[in-house]
């Protein structure tokens, strides 16, 4: 595994956490990802 996936790997174990963590956050990233969707 290179140097670039491994570092992306990690970044997104801490997304995932914060989310776990935050639900406020996970409810605002749900919203912003279906205020997106209606956008396309």
């Amino acid at each position: 595994m290179d140097v670039n996936a491994k570092t992306e790997e990690i970044r997104w174990q801490v997304v995932r956490a914060m989310l776990n963590e935050f639900p406020t956050l996970k409810e605002k990233v749900e919203t912003y990802q279906k205020e997106r969707k209606l956008k396309q």
